[in-house]
């Protein structure tokens, strides 16, 4: 309906965002960025195609093998979202809170949106 939330994966082809912006995607979703173990095959994207992909004006999620460590390049390139699993969840279950504070912080200390409200 009209208030679903699409987001459509596009790898590392402004093509494919070109295609889901065209179609009313709400957002679009690039990667692997990195070694991947939930998404191994998948082909790899560079930063630079978040940067290409602002001009969709559409909110960009960077995918695949981003962690704490890595992240960074990845808003520094135009990423709004990053969707992690091992980043959080790869380590000892009584860290996971820790290591989801940490990618807030990277957000807080490096997204345009956030530096806003400070």
């Amino acid at each position: 309906g009209e208030d679903a939330i699409i987001g459509i994966t596009c790898h590392a082809e402004l093509e494919l965002a070109q295609e889901a912006y065209d179609a009313g995607a709400s957002y679009l979703a690039f990667g692997r960025f990195y070694h991947s173990g939930t998404k191994p095959n998948a082909p790899a994207a560079s930063p630079s195609v978040l940067s290409s992909a602002k001009r969709f004006q559409r909110p960009l999620t960077a995918i695949g093998g981003i962690t704490v460590d890595n992240g960074t390049p990845l808003i520094l390139a135009g990423a709004d979202m990053l969707a992690v699993v091992g980043g959080v969840f790869g380590g000892s279950p009584a860290d996971i809170e820790q290591r989801a504070r940490a990618f807030t912080r990277l957000f807080q200390e490096h997204h345009p949106l956030f530096s806003i409200s400070r």
